[in-house]
């Protein structure tokens, strides 16, 4: 299974790095490549184990061209690099088997814990790299082409940061690793290479020097394969990245809390004011005025008409309550009924009685009797009931309709009372309003209320547009800042012979757990603040109306599933911008030591 490069050249920018290189590889040994700096010891080594794939020429591998470089390195090539040769967010043990999972190919634990243990880092699978000594981490590098079972081990100076003691003890396991494999070592330092090595070839002027000694043949070895799950790799980062992240995570919660609270509480407000339309005790009637300012000589009527009486000067009445002067609005009750919600008590039914809102009986403090008179009139009236509270809630207070027998003198015949049939007082207002001038205290003042609300809700809905895309910038932001640090954790995947397509998913799989972090957080803590106002607060005792999930598309949860879309979204295509250019980078650029 011998490698030979054959006719293998290569330019950086016009200018010959290697020139026309011709050789034929062991199966085994320890082959050392030494040269000045720059000369393009690396640059070799990367066409050896096909990382560079921009040369002229061809590379064989027993006896048959190399025309899959991601499978040839899964299967066969290990690497050893001067510095970083690990992923810093994953634990010992999990960097030594990574190269297998990313190869597909089967481990057993008996095995790895054999290979550690003769290399005595046996102690240390649990620790991060960032934990260990340059020593320790070459063993490591060594422990992952052991496991792997690779034919060739290629190794970037693989001593350039050990001590001479360090340096000593790498070569001697690299010397042993070399009766089984192929090893390759780009060096500066000569005596090194001349100690340990079996042969050593100096790359000058582009051209190598020296043949190779070869050792006996062996056979290609038969390797198991498996697939392995690689989904741990970017939960990992996540929990790696968690500091970094978490104000991220801060800044997308109180987004999500704050465009939570506005869309349900403007949901609230305009079910409250709807609900306080229906509710309210003269939303049927309306009053009607001549544009010529005459008198109505005779009632009108008109299709939706319940009742048309002369309108009355009720404002006028003094009222009274233990001889201190009462302020409220004074209005006739409706013939229709049924819509009126009572707090307590019932609807009057001799010309004595009243129902008042909860706010007048409040500041009466439970006083029942009053009266009221105008000139000679004088009357004793009494509260039977009670009016259920609303959004529109003011002092009021409403009188049976056989008291205008009483009050004639209060008629006013400038203007009529115009009661709407159930359903038709909207119609009916916009066509009195084309003759006559129409008031209507409820539909006036509830359009007035949309038209605010309305103006609030698309100010609000701007504020929630601009707070998504700056929320979209600082996901970019700060992914993008995370993945330019992390360029060579993918260069090192990609070196182990991982798929770009594999590693995009990775990427995507990663992004969905700060998504997932973002939504679910932002969600729980909004729904928490929901239950908090409406059920412990009890804000509807306060305002009239409380936080309301209204149905968007399916039921009254939706809003839920657009915030976790809108952040799976948001955070896969902060993702997407800096992985694809990281993928279309060269690696060799970022795996350049030199």
């Amino acid at each position: 299974m011998m490698l030979e490069l054959k006719h293998i050249s290569k330019s950086f920018h016009d200018h010959l790095i290697l020139d026309d290189i011709s050789i034929k590889l062991p199966d085994t040994g320890l082959i050392g490549i030494q040269g000045s700096s720059g000369c393009g010891k690396s640059t070799l080594l990367y066409i050896i184990g096909m990382l560079d794939g921009n040369f002229e020429g061809e590379i064989l591998y027993d006896h048959q061209i190399i025309d899959n470089r991601e499978d040839f390195i899964r299967q066969h090539v290990s690497y050893m690099m001067q510095n970083k040769d690990y992923v810093p967010s994953l634990t010992v043990k999990e960097n030594i088997i990574l190269s297998c999972q990313v190869s597909e190919l089967s481990y057993s634990s008996q095995q790895l814990k054999k290979i550690v243990t003769q290399l005595g880092i046996q102690d240390f699978m649990n620790q991060y790299p960032s934990q260990l000594s340059g020593g320790q981490l070459k063993r490591v590098s060594i422990a992952k082409a052991l496991l792997k079972d690779s034919s060739i081990i290629l190794c970037d100076e693989p001593t350039g940061a050990l001590h001479a003691s360090q340096a000593q003890e790498v070569m001697k396991l690299l010397q042993t690793i070399s009766q089984d494999a192929l090893v390759i070592i780009v060096s500066h330092d000569p005596v090194l290479l001349k100690d340990y090595c079996d042969c050593v070839l100096t790359l000058k002027k582009g051209k190598l020097n020296r043949k190779v000694i070869k050792n006996k043949a062996t056979l290609c070895k038969e390797k198991k394969h498996r697939l392995y799950s690689l989904w741990f790799y970017p939960i990992r980062q996540f929990i790696y990245q968690r500091n970094k992240l978490l104000f991220l995570f801060l800044f997308q919660w109180i987004v999500i809390v704050a465009f939570f609270i506005i869309v349900t509480a403007m949901n609230g407000v305009f079910d409250a004011i709807e609900e306080s339309e229906k509710g309210s005790v003269c939303v049927n009637m309306m009053t009607i005025e001549n544009k010529s300012g005459e008198v109505f000589k005779e009632l009108v009527s008109h299709q939706g008409t319940k009742e048309v009486t002369y309108d009355y000067h009720l404002e006028r009445l003094n009222i009274s309550s233990q001889q201190k002067e009462v302020n409220c609005l004074i209005s006739f009750l409706p013939h229709q009924t049924s819509h009126i919600l009572l707090k307590s008590g019932r609807l009057p039914k001799d010309d004595h009685e009243i129902v008042v809102s909860e706010s007048l009986f409040h500041n009466l403090s439970g006083n029942r009797n009053l009266h009221w008179e105008y000139q000679s009139f004088q009357q004793d009236i009494h509260i039977v009931g009670v009016l259920e509270d609303s959004f529109f809630s003011q002092d009021e207070l409403y009188c049976s309709p056989k008291v205008k027998e009483k009050i004639d003198m209060l008629k006013n015949e400038y203007a009529l009372l115009v009661e709407a049939q159930s359903g038709k007082n909207r119609y009916l207002y916009n066509k009195f309003n084309q003759s006559y001038f129409v008031y209507s205290d409820v539909l006036e003042r509830v359009e007035n209320y949309q038209v605010l609300l309305s103006l609030a809700r698309m100010i609000a809905y701007v504020f929630i547009g601009i707070s998504f895309v700056i929320s979209l910038l600082l996901i970019m932001i700060v992914e993008s800042t995370i993945y330019v640090e992390r360029q060579h954790d993918v260069a090192y995947l990609l070196s182990l012979g991982l798929k770009k397509h594999q590693l995009l998913f990775l990427s995507i799989g990663e992004a969905i757990c700060v998504g997932g972090v973002i939504s679910i957080g932002g969600c729980l803590l909004s729904l928490l603040v929901y239950y908090y106002i409406n059920q412990v607060y009890h804000i509807s005792q306060y305002i009239h109306f409380e936080l309301k999930l209204h149905k968007i598309i399916f039921c009254q949860w939706d809003l839920y599933g657009i915030i976790f879309l809108a952040y799976f979204f948001m955070c896969i295509l902060g993702i997407l911008v800096p992985m694809k250019k990281m993928i279309t980078t060269d690696m060799i650029d970022v795996l350049r030591e030199e």
